[in-house]
């Protein structure tokens, strides 16, 4: 996820759980707690943009150390 000309890229949930190793469902109940960002809605299917997801994992590795 480190492409330089990716910053708009759009993920799914399939390519977000592979840096993130928790369930599909830990996940959707980040998002509805408000811990992780809100998906972009286009018609039925839900995206983040790479930069929430990068921005997210940062926030979070602060954290931790």
């Amino acid at each position: 996820m480190s492409n330089s000309n990716s910053e708009g890229t759009l993920l799914r949930i399939p390519q977000i759980l592979e840096v993130m190793p928790i369930s599909k469902s830990k996940f959707w109940l980040m998002v509805q707690k408000g811990e992780f960002p809100k998906p972009i809605k286009i018609g039925r299917s839900s995206f983040w943009t790479i930069d929430q997801v990068q921005g997210f994992i940062r926030e979070r590795t602060r954290e931790s150390n």
